[in-house]
């Protein structure tokens, strides 16, 4: 019996998420406590210099704080200092959300296209396009469009987690959600031309909540906290979103065991950023992050017994496959990541490895790529940049 809990506790300069099945970590994020900004956030930023040849300009959107705004045309900006004339100048004071967080050197990027996300949809102030999510099929996006309100000016995607909605027949969900993201929207930009710069007019909700939020295939038998805040806040959530699921949420009190210790979580978070993984065959990977890309190197390591046959090896790289793709996804990996698996002759095996690897990378909600095998037998994945990787977060 497979038995699922999410813990949520503070841990270092944070708040820990974990999806534990069998007390074995499946998911894990982190949000810190500062005050830097997050994904999601919308500052009355400061546009500091426009850069011509790259189309991008770098803003301040906090006192002393440098992001990054790609200049797009199809996006009208709102402008807090002067009416918009087709310019972006140095000076001028701008409504900016954070799209991706700080990653290495690299400052946040933030767009003009504000957006507002519920459960089953998003609405966005600066892309008026009306849409349904592209993994529905054509006769759910069908159904779904005459729920959008035609005479929105914002545009509004329909999101894929409205399916539930159509099993349940429960498209009124929908059409309020998008009502109160669209008031919610009218009053922020109302309120926001008003505010002064460095102001952050929104704040995005926590990552564990969002995570929540979104989740499609519901699979928390448990929620433990230990933090008061936090209870309150999933309290909450429950009561707007699953209110008949209230009962799976406890606040763990114990004075003789702390929750981290109960559940091994310092020593399950130290396993994600150790260079060595073992696998249970005895074989292991090597992750090692370099100046351009992360590293994977996959070792035959304890199992010495029939390393020359072809089904010996192909069994070791599929069961590496598996776990390199968890360890991406639990470490937030992002970016290029090559990975040396170890050599085999028959093409359809590796043919087999690299049909396996784009199965496991089509489940990871963050875009992930398996680009292809080189001549050296090299896979090469790239995956989209949001987030900084756990180790990142852990360590600033």
């Amino acid at each position: 019996m497979i038995v699922s809990k999410l813990i949520l506790t503070n841990y270092q300069n944070g708040i820990l998420s974990l999806l534990l099945k069998n007390n074995r970590v499946q998911e894990i994020s982190y949000t810190q406590h500062n005050d830097t900004g997050k994904i999601g956030d919308i500052y009355v930023a400061k546009v500091l210099n426009v850069v011509k040849n790259i189309n991008a300009a770098f803003i301040d959107y906090q006192k002393g704080k440098r992001g990054y705004l790609p200049l797009t045309g199809k996006y009208v900006p709102i402008l807090l200092n002067r009416t918009y004339d087709g310019r972006i100048l140095a000076g001028d004071e701008i409504l900016v959300q954070m799209e991706k967080e700080a990653i290495r050197e690299k400052e946040p990027v933030f767009t003009m296209n504000l957006s507002l996300a519920g459960k089953y949809s998003v609405i966005t102030n600066a892309n008026t396009t009306k849409s349904v999510s592209s993994k529905l099929n054509k006769s759910d996006k069908e159904i779904l469009k005459q729920v959008i309100p035609s005479d929105c000016e914002y545009g509004i995607v329909v999101r894929t987690n409205a399916k539930e909605l159509l099993i349940e027949n429960n498209l009124t969900t929908l059409e309020q959600e998008c009502k109160q993201l669209i008031s919610q929207m009218d009053k922020l930009l109302k309120e926001g031309i008003h505010r002064t710069c460095y102001s952050r007019i929104y704040q995005a909700p926590a990552s564990y909540l969002t995570e929540l939020r979104d989740n499609v295939s519901w699979e928390y038998e448990q929620i433990v906290t230990d933090d008061a805040k936090i209870y309150h806040e999933l309290d909450d959530f429950f009561a707007s979103y699953h209110p008949s699921k209230k009962e799976i949420l406890s606040f763990y009190q114990d004075d003789s065991v702390t929750l981290l210790r109960l559940y091994g979580i310092d020593t399950k978070v130290q396993e994600l950023l150790q260079t060595k993984v073992w696998l249970n065959s005895g074989a292991y990977l090597v992750i090692e992050q370099t100046e351009a890309m992360y590293v994977i190197d996959v070792n035959s390591g304890k199992n010495t017994t029939k390393k020359t046959s072809d089904s010996y090896i192909l069994s070791i790289n599929l069961e590496a496959a598996k776990e390199i793709m968890r360890q991406i996804r639990l470490r937030n990996l992002s970016g290029i990541i090559l990975i040396d698996f170890i050599n085999m002759e028959e093409e359809s095996m590796k043919e087999q490895l690299m049909q396996e690897l784009k199965k496991l990378a089509h489940l990871d909600r963050i875009p992930t790529t398996v680009v292809d095998m080189t001549a050296l037998d090299l896979v090469e994945i790239t995956r989209k940049k949001t987030k900084r990787s756990l180790k990142a977060q852990l360590e600033s």
